[in-house]
Formats: structure tokens, sequence, C-alpha cells
């Protein structure tokens, strides 16, 4: 999966024609083979773009960067990319008129040891479902038909879910523990982007910035409970956090339980859905109800 050309082709040609203001891409990182994200306003720095396997970054968290609001943006998105992109268009976040999006129709991105990751093994929708131009893929419509796959739980939930309860309940006060309350994962969730978040509200009971098993254990489960019906599984909160948290747990057992009771619900696919609790049917569940 290589779409280094064709993405720098597609730039060049946006700028020349006047219609982006700045380009949100991908770049080498100049020590090694891995890539970081590149915010490009100048025409002549468009070949320093590349596109591979390695560009595993989810760039839709660029747009609620000071460098890129109000202006008109081109943007490079994968499936799982484009799904938080629809949601954020959805939640009236940026807008759709300001963007140029070149969607990928995503093989799937590798670790350093250059194995496929996870979440790409699983993915349900690994090609772009909204774009002006996409890269690779058969079109149908709006959507893509390359690659999709049946729903299944994540394997790691699954396993958990296996464990005695005390087991459970171990294995994630040791995830909380290492929690060192840096919110790095929150700051590159594309869905994260209230001006001021309950978490970091100082004066709060239980939510303090406190270095605390019990603090963490609070602003993780709020964070993940804020996300679920949203969380698309892009995991830019998992490469960002510094104690490789596996914060994915808390998301896809979110994930899995309403696609489950939510009409098969997942984030972001179907363009202006605005999610799992702003649905109803006769259908759900109401064994919870007292």
């Amino acid at each position: 999966m290589n779409y280094t050309k064709q993405i720098q082709d597609i730039a060049a040609k946006l700028f020349a024609e006047g219609k982006i203001d700045v380009f949100v891409g991908y770049r080498m990182n100049g020590f090694d083979d891995n890539q970081v994200p590149v915010l490009i306003t100048d025409p002549q720095d468009v070949s320093k773009l590349v596109f591979t396997d390695k560009s595993v970054f989810n760039l839709v968290n660029y747009l609620k960067s000071d460098h890129t609001r109000r202006k008109r943006v081109g943007l490079v998105v994968k499936g799982c990319d484009s799904r938080s992109l629809n949601l954020m268009l959805t939640e009236s976040q940026v807008k759709r008129q300001n963007l140029y999006i070149i969607g990928i129709a995503c093989e799937g991105v590798v670790d350093d040891a250059g194995q496929k990751m996870q979440n790409c093994t699983e993915c349900v929708v690994p090609d772009a479902v909204v774009f002006d131009e996409l890269l690779g893929g058969t079109l149908s419509g709006s959507l893509t038909l390359t690659g999709s796959k049946p729903y299944q739980v994540n394997a790691d939930v699954t396993a958990l879910a296996a464990m005695p309860l005390t087991e459970r309940a171990a294995y994630f006060e040791e995830v909380f523990e290492n929690c060192i309350r840096c919110n790095a994962c929150r700051h590159s969730c594309p869905l994260c982007y209230c001006a001021k978040c309950c978490i970091d509200q100082e004066t709060a009971t239980l939510y303090n910035g406190a270095n605390t098993t019990s603090s963490a254990f609070h602003a993780l489960m709020t964070w993940s409970l804020h996300l679920a019906g949203r969380c698309v599984d892009c995991r830019n909160c998992e490469k960002a956090c510094p104690s490789h948290l596996p914060l994915h747990l808390l998301h896809k057992q979110n994930e899995s339980v309403i696609y489950e009771n939510f009409q098969e619900h997942l984030a972001g696919v179907i363009p202006e859905d605005r999610g799992a609790f702003y649905k109803y049917s006769l259908k759900d569940p109401d064994d919870f109800i007292m």
C-alpha cells in the first residue's frame, strides 16, 4: 500500500488551484522508516508527503488545531479516520465545504515490528466512507466495497470476559495504577474536543489531577463513557500513551455492548448518523427498567 505519488500530485494541484490553505498528511520522521503527521502550508513542501502502511495516525485530530480552524484543509483519511471525521461533521465541529478529503481504501497499517495492527485485522470498514477522491477500492454509490467484514467482538475483550471477576479486577487495577494522568490519550482523540474537560476540574470531588489509582480510574472510565458509541477504534490514544496502556479494552467493551443493544450501531459509518444514544426503537432491550 503506497499512495505517496498520488497524494503529492493531488496536494500540489490543490495548492496550485488555490483550493486549500493547509494540507494535513504524513512525512518521514527523519530517523527511521516511521512517519509523523505534517501540516503543509508551502506548496514547495508537498514532496515531503508520504503514504504507506506506516501511516498509522488518525489525522482528523488536527482539525481541532488553531492551524486548521477556519481554513480550507486538504486531508488524508483511512477507513477508521473517516468515521471519526463523519462524527465531527455530524457534531458540527468542522465544515464540510472547508475540506478536500483524500480517502484511502486501506489495506491495514503496521507497527514497528512490521506486523499488521490488531485494529486493522479486526476492522469492519477499512475503506474511507467520506471523501472527495478515493485512492484504491471499488466505488458503489458513496461507499466502497473492498474489504468489508462482518462485525466480531474484540478478541481481548472476549478473553477478559472469560476471566473470573477477581482476576479481571486485578488486571484493571494494574492498568489504572500505571496511568500517569498525562492526558495524552484524550488530547490525541479527534472526538475529545471540549475546551474544558470535566476531568480537569480542579475543585471536583472525583475528577482531579492526582496521580493515584483512584483518580486514574475515574478519569479513564469517564473518558471511555464519553466516547461510548463514538469511538472508531483508530487507537490514536494507545499510540500516544507513554505507559502503553491497553486503552482499547475500555472502548471495545463499550462498542460490543452498544452493537448488541442498539441496532448493530457502529460509530461514524453512516453520514449524519448521530450515534447510538440518539436512536430509539421499540426493539431496544428494556430488561434494565424497574
